[in-house]
């Protein structure tokens, strides 16, 4: 058990985990129109937000948010943040791919059937590329959240935007490149950069390295 002032520190670091998504969210996905779908869940509260402060994490500790997601039909995207997980962009990759495999061996018949999941996980990371020169190279620049962070969108909703056509999804990687080329790549990385300032300052005065 933590001691009272461990509590303390942990709830401190939750809020400025929160309020540093929030601000990723709202100012690169929204404000740039980066995700037609998901600008619209964030918009109109169906985005749930959870904070993990563990320092070392195994793809089980993310089962229990997926169970809370499963039965909250009213939200469309979950958020896990892991503000003290101190790893790289592709071992972040590889642990989202665990994720996904834990998430299918939990469900019946999983032995014999394909992956059927409720909901699709992605990996976003400080870390990833801080350059891009086609589309499918923007989708990881504009990953970089202030902390590791897992994207969790329930597969209905992509089903129900996208038609199962993969189609939809290159012509939105696409459409976002226009957007971004068009505004300016550098005041999006600028953006980007401030946000990794903004969160190291704001943990260096919580004591988080």
């Amino acid at each position: 058990m933590g001691t009272p002032d461990a509590a303390v520190a942990d709830d401190a670091l939750r809020a400025e985990a929160l309020r540093l998504n929030t601000r990723y969210v709202s100012e690169v996905v929204v404000a740039w129109d980066l995700c037609p779908w998901a600008a619209k869940a964030f918009t109109s509260g169906q985005v749930r937000q959870r904070v993990n402060v563990s320092e070392v994490v195994a793809p089980e500790d993310v089962l229990p948010f997926l169970h809370e997601l499963e039965a909250a039909p009213e939200v469309a995207i979950g958020l896990l943040i892991f503000p003290r997980l101190v790893t790289r962009a592709a071992a972040f990759d590889a642990f989202a791919e665990r994720v996904r495999r834990a998430d299918h061996a939990r469900r019946p018949g999983a032995v014999t059937l394909p992956p059927a999941p409720s909901f699709l996980i992605a990996a976003f990371h400080p870390g990833a590329p801080e350059t891009f020169a086609t589309p499918p190279q923007l989708v990881s620049f504009v990953r970089r959240t202030p902390d590791p962070t897992l994207q969790l969108v329930r597969t209905s909703v992509v089903r129900r935007a996208t038609g199962d056509d993969p189609r939809v999804s290159d012509e939105v990687t696409r459409r976002n490149f226009e957007i971004v080329r068009a505004r300016g790549a550098a005041a999006l990385d600028a953006l980007l950069s401030d946000l990794r300032r903004d969160r190291d300052e704001s943990y260096a005065r919580l004591g988080v390295v």
